[in-house]
């Protein structure tokens, strides 16, 4: 079991001024304090920065949009630096339930370096676009690279181990920073993890560009089969 207390929470959030205070909200109500969570923001123009900051979280800014992995990379390093051990992240979008964390938590540190939610019995309603994405990565690191299927490669819910994100070098900024985070750890030796979670779609829109970042996960794949 991993402490609360011993786990940064990194929320990458792109226009997620509508949502961010219920997410943090929920995150005090489980256990979490102000100084243990910080907030990227990539750039947003409607006051998603200010959000964070009226709740009283450590904010990171990004002065343009720069993608969701290069928040992630952002938080990852403010976490790293802060002397965290482990990292959760979570979107910011409330399609995660806070409460799951729990099940991340419970697990044994000693069998784990990072473990991913996965939604694999939830998949009702998501957007085509990123079933099909998610279906694609998920399929070709489970063949090529792990000794048991991954379902869902791209959940933002995760607890990572510091121990990685020092050690796995990631190139991508986009929502493919996911996928290839877990191709990195995969080909290092690392052990992953996977967590049932329940999942909302109730945003009302994604962000993902269905043409752009789907041309960015087929490059990723041809990357992990054949270069990396």
């Amino acid at each position: 079991m991993i402490p609360l207390k011993d786990v940064a929470i990194v929320i990458p959030a792109y226009e997620a001024a509508d949502t961010l205070a219920k997410v943090l909200s929920d995150w005090f109500r489980f256990g979490a304090v102000s100084y243990q969570i910080w907030v990227v923001d990539d750039g947003s123009p409607d006051g998603t920065g200010d959000a964070a900051r009226c709740m009283g979280v450590g904010v990171l800014n990004h002065k343009k949009n720069r993608g969701k992995g290069a928040a992630h990379k952002t938080g990852f390093a403010a976490a790293i630096k802060a002397g965290y051990e482990w990292i959760m992240t979570i979107d910011a979008d409330t399609q995660h339930d806070v409460g799951e964390a729990s099940r991340f938590l419970a697990l044994n540190p000693a069998e784990f370096d990072m473990a991913i939610g996965t939604r694999r019995h939830n998949m009702k309603g998501m957007p085509f676009d990123r079933w099909f994405i998610n279906r694609l990565t998920s399929m070709v690191l489970s063949i090529f690279g792990a000794h048991k299927p991954i379902t869902d490669s791209q959940c933002g819910y995760r607890l990572i181990s510091a121990e990685v994100l020092r050690k796995v070098p990631l190139r991508t900024n986009h929502f493919d920073t996911e996928s290839e985070l877990v191709a990195r750890a995969l080909r290092a030796g690392y052990r992953i993890a996977e967590v049932p979670i329940t999942t909302l779609y109730t945003s009302p829109r994604s962000h993902i560009n269905p043409f752009l970042d789907t041309m960015r996960f087929i490059r990723l794949c041809f990357r992990y089969l054949f270069w990396w």
